[in-house]
């Protein structure tokens, strides 16, 4: 009898168990170091650069920014959004913000007849529908009278003239 049966080594079913887990973790280790690898040569977007969640960090800081909703108004709260966003520029790139404004714009003098002139035209815009073309007159009464005495004299004239 050959006793080659005996010497070989044998194992619980717990030991098999645990040896399986420990390769299907490396085995995602490897496969997650690979991705991660693959990732970060290619990858444009700096959220998702250096093991990051794709998302931006929250600040407990946001800055309520109003939203202005106003039609034709010459571009003045364009101009305003865009004068918001030069100063949080300097501030985020510790830059001067007349730099950031000549960058843009040319030169600060430009930016301010330009956001001068959009002021003026708001206001006109503004002046314009409160006070006379949107507002009921409140001497309707006496105009219709008058309308009516022009008909009157109107019609006096064209039974004259047959």
């Amino acid at each position: 009898m050959n006793l080659d049966f005996m010497s070989l080594k044998t194992m619980s079913a717990a030991a098999v168990r645990g040896e399986r887990h420990k390769d299907k973790v490396l085995e995602r280790q490897k496969v997650q170091e690979r991705e991660q690898a693959m990732l970060s040569e290619r990858e444009l977007n700096p959220y998702w650069k250096d093991g990051g969640t794709g998302l931006p960090p929250e600040k407990e800081e946001t800055a309520s920014v109003k939203k202005v909703t106003v039609v034709e108004d010459a571009g003045l709260s364009w101009l305003r959004k865009s004068y918001q966003r030069m100063k949080e520029q300097a501030e985020r790139e510790k830059r001067n913000f007349e730099e950031i404004v000549a960058e843009r714009y040319g030169s600060m003098e430009v930016f301010q007849s330009r956001l001068e002139e959009a002021e003026k035209v708001a206001s006109r815009k503004e002046n314009y529908c409160r006070g006379g073309r949107w507002k009921k007159n409140d001497n309707s009464e006496i105009e219709k009278e008058k309308k009516e005495q022009h008909m009157k004299k109107e019609t006096r004239d064209e039974d004259a003239r047959n």
